[in-house]
């Protein structure tokens, strides 16, 4: 575990406040809401970001602290359970992103980030966040799955593409790269 937290400097700092940022701004101007329970989002860009930078255990924390602030200044109600939620996310995409090189030219790098967004999508968008919804708000749980899972079949191969067009072309710059644990 100690080779995935990277020393915490001015420059992971600052580049974690600018991919926060970015989820503030993609979170308010980049989503869609289908329902009271359902919306499409993009901030899995910035947050895919955020873990290949800090690493599973920082972008957990900056997540963890960084989404009370988004909800207070959206007005929206603050639920315990969705920063945790956003905790996770931050963290799992850590764990698989940070000092993982992609190229997309290799089918292994496409599989690998294939199997990374299924994964993710499984323990957020099927576990956490129906979980959440139905206890906090007593949505039934056929509303919440039956629209998921439509949604998961445009959403997976979307993150898939999104994803290895965004953090390849990253890793080529070099500050990034080095921010990203790769040499």
């Amino acid at each position: 575990m100690e080779k995935k937290i990277p020393k915490l400097t001015v420059q992971l700092l600052a580049a974690v406040a600018v991919t926060l940022a970015l989820v503030r701004i993609v979170e308010n101007y980049f989503s869609i809401r289908l329902s009271d329970t359902l919306q499409v989002q993009f901030t899995f860009i910035p947050n895919a970001i955020l873990g290949a930078i800090a690493g599973p255990v920082w972008a957990a924390i900056f997540a963890a602290i960084s989404d009370p602030v988004f909800v207070l200044f959206s007005g929206q109600t603050m639920l315990f359970s969705f920063i945790l939620i956003e905790a996770v996310s931050a963290f799992l995409y850590g764990w698989f992103f940070y000092k993982r090189p992609l190229d997309s030219k290799k089918k292994a790098d496409w599989l690998y980030v294939a199997g990374v967004v299924v994964l993710i999508q499984l323990v957020i968008s099927f576990i956490m966040t129906p979980v959440a919804l139905h206890f906090h708000f007593r949505t039934p749980w056929i509303a919440l799955y039956s629209s998921r899972l439509i949604k998961a079949i445009f959403e997976i191969p979307l993150r898939i593409v999104v994803t290895m067009l965004v953090l390849p072309s990253l890793q080529k710059i070099p500050e990034l790269a080095r921010l990203m644990g790769l040499k």
